[in-house]
């Protein structure tokens, strides 16, 4: 990998005379970067790799990194984890590339970064939680139910037993009603031509 200003930014001139099917692993790890519209990452690792194709190069990509989120629960940050594994189809600077090929620059240098950061967006969870039981906020004052309960929070869980209650003995005041008589069924007299 490229230790300067631009990491993801490879040199493939090293596939372009070896044959089909050779491969080439690039690990890379970081302990920040930042990718660009925000969206900056911690402990980045994982690891590309480049296969020779006939009239280019696939590049497999396995990326793990943490990012900083807000829960949407409890609104506390947390360190997100996020995963993506992706393949990529590039062609050599004479081949036309089809729709879903990039075409490899003329000075065979490939940057992977902007790539890295679409991958990553998408993997970024719309409602991101900081642990899957989180209780949230209470909506009433704030408090943060995984801290501690609040007032309003009891009332709240006693309201539901109650309801829950009323609803038994709804139901079996239903069931001691008398049946209903079955559905009338009207004669309908057609005519026949």
């Amino acid at each position: 990998m490229n230790p300067s200003q631009k990491p993801f930014r490879i040199n493939i001139g090293f596939l372009i005379n070896q044959p089909i099917g050779y491969s080439r692993v690039l690990p890379f790890e970081f302990n920040e970067m930042d990718m660009g519209d925000g969206l900056f990452l911690r402990a980045v690792n994982g690891s590309i790799d480049l296969i020779r194709t006939q009239d280019g190069l696939i590049a497999r990509t396995d990326f793990r990194a943490e990012v900083e989120s807000e829960c949407s629960r409890c609104l506390k940050p947390f360190q997100n984890e996020i995963h993506s594994e992706f393949e990529e189809y590039f062609t050599f600077p004479y081949v036309e590339p089809s729709e879903d090929e990039i075409r490899v620059p003329e000075d065979g240098n490939i940057d992977f970064k902007p790539i890295l950061h679409d991958y990553m967006l998408m993997e970024l969870p719309i409602n991101p939680v900081c642990q899957p039981d989180c209780r949230g906020l209470c909506a009433i004052c704030g408090q943060n139910l995984n801290q501690a309960v609040c007032e309003h929070y009891q009332n709240r869980e006693m309201g539901n037993i109650q309801n829950t209650n009323s609803q038994k003995e709804r139901g079996k005041k239903i069931q001691q009603l008398k049946p209903l008589p079955p559905e009338r069924k009207d004669h309908i007299e057609s005519s026949v031509s």
